[in-house]
């Protein structure tokens, strides 16, 4: 083989390299994340997040840090409800998020002690901070 046919066929390759490459990097899932305080402004770890699809009831859960912050990732594509639980709080659920490929949606969350709330409202890869 020639030295202009060898050269050739490495740049063909590493053409084809990068191209991959840049087609392995783009994502069709969102994340959702936030932080949660009580009424007062203080961080609260441990409270339970729990983010559902609401087209297929896909859910994925995890938990607040030490300091009140989550992130969930990985989240399929569409119209997501994001929940917010710890005992003796209020749980607080919102509905209208939108998620789009790649897309990075934020919700946090003001709870304090006592019953149910329930937000709906429309969210389009926007901060919600409640």
């Amino acid at each position: 083989m020639s030295r202009v046919l060898q050269r050739l066929l490495a740049f063909a390759a590493a053409v084809v390299m990068i191209t991959a490459t840049g087609a392995v990097a783009q994502t069709i899932s969102g994340r959702i994340s936030g932080t949660v305080v009580d009424a007062s402004g203080g961080v609260l770890p441990g409270v339970v997040i729990t983010v559902s699809e609401e087209g297929t009831g896909f859910s994925q859960t995890t938990a607040t840090d030490e300091r009140g912050a989550y992130v969930l990732v990985n989240l399929p594509l569409g119209n997501c409800k994001v929940s917010a639980e710890l005992q003796g709080f209020k749980p607080v659920i919102r509905s209208g998020y939108v998620l789009i490929a790649d897309g990075r949606v934020t919700a946090d969350f003001k709870t304090g002690l006592g019953i149910n709330t329930v937000i709906n409202g429309s969210r389009d890869n926007s901060t919600a901070d409640r």
